[in-house]
């Protein structure tokens, strides 16, 4: 067993968690959708908590693994001036309870050394399930550091599923459970300090989370690492996943927002920071409410630029769904036979270009679909269409592709989209080729690619955002259209040269475009 000393209390628990983490494999952490925090980002969240009016210091921390978290803000709150300070901790994983018991001996030792009090509880049980919250002989806190697990889980049959139910209704992921319930456990005005993936901030699962939250507690801060594989690796725990560190205070609604970023935890004190107005950060303009994260100034410019268009996306008249074929529930439908009879085109991200959808039959990821009993649900008419790809890869420079399907590109009164790819068309009315052109161009620019890049942090482009994104007018769509159609072969440089004037909006930066 590890022998405890004060000579180097940090370097301790620091070691305390090496030591466990050594001893547990990797999947079998994974499977507790544990990814542990290391030492410098523990000490960053610690230093965002402000010292709360009370004489006694409430921190919950609900997933504590090894304690890190507790540590850091134990001390922290020693730092600013607090002398007394309660800590209540949930870990389910009872292989953790030694390496946190001895966490909590070494903060207790530090705290006697300076005449201060430390008391914990130790909770082995399940946080989401035990709903804290709902129990009266439990105190509210006053603070919250929480790196929570991350798994999804089946919203039919988890006992997930239901056990948040009266606070917010979607999301079938475990994280954002825990900061629900978090929420729930704090006083008015208490602190919520969470390292989380940055997926909760958009998209349709989380929308009923994202009304619970900001309707309970206002945004304070948030910090973006640039680069998503740089956060955990002090415990050996790479998560792919875009991770935030926001704060959350319960109650307050204050109008500013700060936004800081760095390249990795390395450097994370040292990091940009801007403060914005709330509104720019937290898009109230539709049910979405969407939390849009610049990572720089520039990109906030971006933001405020495309704020100042008059419409939405979908206000302007167009549509975006999901291409309709799931190619893994429909095997018996496809064929590399590209001149196969009965059968049409299945547009794969491959055949998505910018500008240019492309399908010759003759590519080796080019493939059929075949017109056989009960093909109606998956195959629609022919016609013309803007094909938005739906994934890009994890450090792919944009993360918008779009290009313009004609209807005379085939000879066929049908055609197939796969579900990797999105489709775009006009409510009750037939694009026009320049219009299509207009709008894939618009996609294309980097203007638009900065400005979805602030809005989402997910590789994947879901319609429910493309919906309610600021979008240029229909007239204006239609005269980038015409001036694309003019042209042959142009690169990024020309395309923007030719959409951004027309709206109004900034040209990319040699500096900014070097740094994506």
């Amino acid at each position: 067993m590890y022998q405890r000393s004060l000579i180097n209390p940090v370097s301790d628990i620091v070691t305390i968690q090496g030591a466990f983490l050594n001893s547990k494999a990797l999947e079998e952490r994974r499977n507790l959708g544990q990814f542990f925090t290391g030492l410098v980002v523990s000490d960053y969240m610690a230093s965002l908590i402000e010292l709360p009016d009370e004489k006694t210091v409430r921190i919950l921390d609900a997933g504590a693994g090894t304690g890190i978290l507790t540590a850091s803000a134990a001390l922290h709150c020693l730092k600013i001036g607090c002398n007394s300070v309660h800590a209540v901790l949930y870990e389910l994983d009872e292989k953790a309870l030694p390496a946190l018991e001895q966490t909590l001996h070494i903060i207790r030792k530090i705290f006697q050394s300076r005449q201060a009090s430390f008391t914990c509880e130790i909770y082995c049980e399940d946080f989401v399930l035990a709903r804290p919250d709902k129990n009266t002989s439990v105190q509210s806190f006053d603070v919250a550091v929480i790196n929570p697990p991350y798994f999804k889980y089946n919203v039919k049959s988890s006992p997930y599923a239901k056990a948040t139910a009266d606070l917010y209704h979607g999301d079938p992921n475990i994280y954002a459970s825990f900061m629900a319930v978090v929420m729930a456990c704090l006083k008015r005005d208490g602190q919520m300090i969470t390292i989380t993936p940055r997926s909760f901030t958009n998209g349709l699962y989380f929308k009923g989370f994202r009304s619970y939250l900001l309707t309970e507690s206002s945004l304070k801060s948030v910090h973006i690492f640039k680069h998503r594989d740089k956060v955990f690796k002090d415990t050996a725990s790479a998560v792919l996943q875009e991770n935030i560190i926001c704060r959350f205070k319960k109650g307050d609604r204050t109008g500013r927002v700060t936004v800081s970023s760095s390249n990795c935890d390395a450097d994370i004190q040292h990091g940009t920071k801007e403060i914005y107005p709330a509104a720019l950060i937290i898009d109230l303009s539709n049910e979405q409410n969407m939390i849009r994260i610049p990572e720089s100034a520039y990109e906030a410019e971006i933001l405020q630029q495309a704020e100042m268009f008059e419409t939405t996306f979908q206000d302007a008249g167009y549509f975006i769904s999901t291409g309709r074929i799931v190619e893994h529930r429909t095997r018996e439908y496809i064929t590399d036979n590209t001149g196969a009879e009965n059968s049409v085109p299945l547009y794969r991200p491959h055949n998505v270009t910018p500008l240019s959808a492309t399908w010759t039959g003759e590519h080796e990821k080019d493939v059929s679909f075949m017109l056989s009993n009960g093909h109606e649900k998956h195959t629609m008419k022919n016609g013309t269409y803007v094909l938005l790809k739906r994934f890009s890869s994890k450090d792919e420079k944009r993360r918008l592709v779009a290009a313009v399907h004609l209807a005379e590109m085939h000879d066929c009164q049908l055609i197939g989209f796969g579900n990797k790819t999105n489709y775009i068309g006009l409510k009750g009315e037939v694009f026009s080729s320049a219009e299509a052109s207009g709008i894939a161009a618009v996609f294309n620019s980097s203007f638009m690619d900065r400005y979805f890049r602030s809005v989402s942090g997910n590789t994947q482009v879901n319609a429910t955002e493309i919906r309610v994104m600021k979008f240029p007018s229909r007239n204006q769509v239609k005269k980038i259209g015409e001036q694309i159609q003019k042209m042959a072969l142009f690169n990024q440089s020309e395309l923007d040269g030719i959409v951004h004037p027309i709206l109004g909006v900034m040209n990319e930066r040699a500096d900014e475009s070097s740094a994506s």
